[in-house]
């Protein structure tokens, strides 16, 4: 069974065109945070000192104080999403925290030896004004969340709700709101008592999940499902791994309600444990983004010359356009069309598709000297710019290919986690060209997925490199 996510929170809704992700919230709480501790340092130094001390550097020592609260407070969970909404049971931890910090600023002036430039008075009214002050803007914080949250200006994480029916009907919209999602859609399970794992009416749901989750660009998969049902709980894991996306398993109602007993405890009620992430954080794709674009503008614009001239070749060789495009698989299954400069005499883009071959007699005279040299893969550059393909990654295979590959080899979907690449780990290891058997696409897949999992900034910069001087070598693919 399938149902979309509409009404949360409660009756109150107010409409607004301003929506913001629920990623900014931490750090902008970070913010309110160092800003509070300013405060109370300036405050204590008025209220103390008067204006026989700087203000500078007394806003120094609040952001030392603020840092090192920063610090406690992201290894004692006063970041968590759950703890900024009801930071009532966690108020000993903060002012906790804000002691600690004010003790750090006492540390740091011991060491640098410059105490007596400061007023003690001012650092010991600090020590004790700056948990209250704290406390008050965390409860301030709480409140005006509740009622961004409630008031659509902030949305949580988008879900796909996946799960067990009982469990998911046990799941209120009260819970989801305080786990910091926003549901788009669930779909029940029926998992029958007498089997631990999937029917195949069960198997069909999930798929529809992930379809689901791909039309509506879902951030997570959010498990409710039963702890016990291992079996079931192993294969939902497994379909779901076909998509990049997060896989996050929450606590069944048996777990949250002996959570919830435990609330002024160190125990997270609404803990949850993610049992598959995504290849690349968001930091590491805007740095591979950022290299993709900059690359491929340069790129365009040092190689300009040479693409006029292919073009004027290929239109005085053979009929035909000069641009060839063809249906790909990109990042999470997605479809595109890939650029090339046409090299053969046939525009192949359908469920049949014959690999290029050395001598291939389909490849035309001009054809022979592009792809000799790679020239024909420049126009790639305009894919990777739009975004559908990077510098670097999984080459894109024809559709056909995919699905016939799909089907023989364990885990060839899980290359699509990444944008495919105008070159990759494969190709300059010499895995490239027309793949006659299993194993050698088998040989193919592994390196891809090598590439994912240690995916750095410096190891697309090395294949750039290996790339160029492959392609120097006469050796392209």
């Amino acid at each position: 069974m399938f149902s979309v996510g509409t009404e949360r929170f409660g009756s109150f809704r107010l409409k607004t065109s301003l929506t913001l992700p629920s990623r900014i919230v931490v750090p902008a709480v970070v913010i309110f945070d160092l800003l509070s501790l300013i405060c109370a340092m300036e405050i204590s130094r008025r209220a103390y000192a008067g204006e026989l001390f700087d203000a500078v550097a007394y806003g120094g020592l609040a952001l030392v104080a603020g840092l090192a609260f920063v610090f406690c407070g992201r290894g004692w969970g006063l970041y968590r999403f759950q703890c900024l909404l009801e930071p009532q049971g966690r108020l000993g931890k903060i002012a906790a925290a804000a002691v600690l910090g004010a003790l750090t600023v006492c540390v740091f002036l011991f060491l640098l030896k410059t105490g007596a430039d400061y007023s003690r008075g001012s650092l010991v009214l600090f020590a004790f004004s700056s948990p209250f002050f704290v406390a008050g803007e965390r409860l301030l914080v709480a409140l005006g969340l509740s009622r961004a949250i409630e008031a659509d200006i902030i949305r949580g994480k988008r879900v796909v709700l996946v799960g067990d029916s009982a469990e998911l009907g046990r799941f209120t919209t009260d819970e989801v709101f305080h786990f910091g999602l926003d549901e788009i859609g669930r779909f029940e399970l029926l998992l029958p008592a007498e089997r631990d794992d999937l029917t195949p009416q069960d198997t069909q749901t999930v798929l529809q999940a992930i379809q689901f989750g791909r039309a509506h660009k879902a951030a997570e998969y959010a498990l409710i499902m039963p702890w016990s049902r291992d079996g079931a709980l192993k294969h939902v894991i497994e379909l779901l791994r076909s998509s990049p996306r997060a896989i996050r398993l929450y606590p069944d109602h048996s777990t949250r309600a002996v959570l919830l007993r435990k609330r002024e405890s160190d125990f997270d009620p609404y803990l949850s444990v993610e049992v598959h992430s995504e290849p690349l954080s968001l930091p590491e794709q805007l740095a591979k983004r950022t290299l993709d674009i900059v690359l491929s503008i340069v790129a365009l614009l040092l190689l300009f010359p040479v693409m006029v001239a292919a073009a004027i070749l290929i239109k005085l060789d053979s009929p035909g356009p000069v641009i060839f495009r063809q249906t790909r698989w990109g990042f999470d299954d997605r479809e595109f069309k890939i650029w090339k400069f046409r090299t053969m005499s046939v525009m192949e883009d359908g469920s049949k598709i014959t690999q290029a071959v050395r001598d291939d007699s389909r490849v035309t005279a001009v054809g022979r000297v592009l792809r000799r040299t790679s020239v024909d893969e420049l126009p790639q550059l305009i894919n990777v710019l739009r975004g559908e393909m990077s510098i670097v990654g999984p080459r894109p295979h024809a559709v056909a290919h995919d699905k016939q590959y799909g089907q023989e080899i364990d885990e060839y979907a899980l290359r699509r986690h990444v944008k495919p690449g105008l070159t990759g780990l494969a190709q300059v290891l010499g895995l490239r060209g027309e793949t006659k058997t299993s194993e050698q696409m088998k040989m193919r897949i592994q390196k891809d997925l090598l590439y994912i999992n240690d995916w750095s900034f410096w190891l697309d910069i090395k294949i750039i490199v290996q790339t160029v001087l492959v392609i120097a070598n006469h050796e392209a693919y």
